[in-house]
């Protein structure tokens, strides 16, 4: 596990995480040498993982061990699988992980029992979802926020360190949760940024997040595809609250 603690005195840099949404190890490993020191966290996602496998978080954590490493796998299975896949990502050595809250408490309390060392984040709805999809989804409730609000009451109920929403969620989130459980908002979009073909339907800047009580924030494109990104990310750290 890497020194980095996200329930500790954070600077806005240690808010920041950046998605390794990239094809391969070498162009992930290139970003990371690029952030490391400017950015808190880096986020492996489906794409990464599948490309690199599990070895691409022990060369993380070698070329920059004080950052966090964020394993977004969004865990939806039966508990039995849930709780032996995280099993194994406890192994790897990553400090968080995330299990879809929608695969049911069961599944979210395996993954609790078995996360090691590992922080469990449960995703409630993805950012990229608008209300007009909710009624597909969910007969609960049509509107995202009220939604969103039951997959975290169960997330919570089942003992998650964390939770992950968009930036829409973020206050009623932390007046639902408390001042304890992480709290990672995707979909942060810092003012000055243009996303072209954007598929995040939920945004919001990575400044507010903060103020409403995000513990860390996603930014990708912004960074990714900034002539400098690491001047990019130290930009967006310069805009939240320190």
């Amino acid at each position: 596990m890497s020194p980095w603690n996200p329930e500790g005195p954070l600077r806005p840099q240690d808010r920041l995480v950046f998605p390794l949404d990239l094809p391969s190890e070498a162009e992930a490993l290139r970003y990371v040498k690029i952030l490391a020191g400017a950015v808190g966290c880096f986020k492996v996602g489906l794409q990464l993982f599948l490309a690199a496998g599990p070895r691409v978080i022990p060369a993380i954590r070698d070329r920059a061990p004080e950052a966090g490493i964020f394993l977004d796998l969004k865990l939806h299975d039966i508990p039995a699988t849930v709780g032996l896949a995280m099993e194994r990502i406890a192994q790897m050595g990553a400090d968080l992980a995330t299990v879809h809250a929608q695969a049911g408490p069961e599944a979210l309390a395996a993954a609790v029992a078995a996360r090691g060392e590992v922080r469990v984040l449960a995703v409630t709805l993805l950012t990229s979802l608008a209300p007009a999809s909710l009624p597909e989804l969910a007969r609960e409730s049509q509107a995202p926020g009220a939604y969103v609000a039951l997959l975290a009451q169960r997330a919570l109920s089942a003992s998650c360190q964390g939770l992950v929403a968009s930036p829409l969620e973020a206050k009623d989130l932390r007046d639902l949760a408390g001042p304890a459980p992480l709290l990672v908002i995707p979909g942060a979009r810092p003012s000055w940024a243009s996303v072209a073909a954007d598929d995040q339907a939920r945004v919001g800047s990575p400044a507010r997040a903060v103020r409403d009580g995000a513990t860390l924030v996603v930014v990708g494109r912004p960074i990714r595809d900034a002539p400098d990104p690491r001047e990019a990310a130290l930009a967006v750290a310069a805009e939240i609250p320190g």
